[in-house]
């Protein structure tokens, strides 16, 4: 965006002291026509109650990481093998990179997690032919009202592990096809029929296929 005027020193010594005190007005609704234009980069300012509020933050490359202050947190973005990168320094002056090639930083390292990690289960409607979707969960759960063909999943990632908890209606005795698996042929991967077992499927994806790892049987048994 193209200011109307350049904020540099001379603009910063004028009006000079000796200009007429008439022009006084003008230059006033200048100043602040030049603090509006600035600001609305980044803030809004559209004369509504959100005036001031931001809409972006735009940070400008650093040529060095700068200096930590006490009880201060700095976000900052420098350079790193010719792409801008997003980093924090905390008050103790520890510098974390945030970023990567326009990625998070966390999602090409290896990590140590604190915490326990889950995705939700998906639940998958019952039909006579089903087609996980991988991309919205790494675990499902389908309760069979009929015999039901399992379908490679969509939406797979290279390392993906896929689990199905299949679980066998009040009635019993549904029984499942599998379609473009790959899969040991000797493997026993015919469900429990009982009237509401459960059994788990497991999967593996490279990306390309999906591979039948095992299906435990009868899992809500208790040891």
């Amino acid at each position: 965006m193209a200011h109307t005027r350049t904020w540099n020193a001379a603009y910063e010594a004028s009006p000079a002291n000796a200009q007429n005190a008439s022009l006084g007005a003008t230059r006033v609704r200048e100043l602040k026509t030049d603090i509006q234009e600035r600001l609305a980069l980044d803030h809004v300012m559209d004369e509504t109650n959100d005036d001031g509020y931001h809409k972006q933050v735009t940070l400008e490359e650093q040529a060095s990481s700068p200096g930590n202050l006490a009880n201060k947190g700095i976000l900052f973005t420098k350079d790193v093998s010719g792409e801008t990168e997003l980093f924090y320094i905390d008050a103790g002056g520890t510098e974390f990179r945030i970023t990567d090639n326009g990625k998070l930083l966390v999602l090409g390292t290896n990590n140590s997690w604190t915490k326990g990690q889950a995705t939700p289960e998906s639940i998958i409607t019952y039909a006579a032919s089903v087609t996980p979707d991988a991309a919205l969960s790494n675990a499902f759960k389908i309760t069979l009202t009929g015999n039901v063909t399992l379908v490679k999943p969509t939406g797979t990632k290279n390392g993906q592990i896929i689990t199905i908890r299949i679980a066998q209606d009040g009635t019993g005795g549904r029984i499942i096809t599998y379609s473009s698996l790959f899969g040991n042929t000797s493997d026993d991967l015919a469900l429990s029929t009982g009237a509401s077992k459960m059994d788990l499927l497991t999967l593996l994806s490279d990306g390309t296929n999906v591979y039948v790892l095992n299906l435990k049987k009868d899992i809500l048994n208790a040891l």
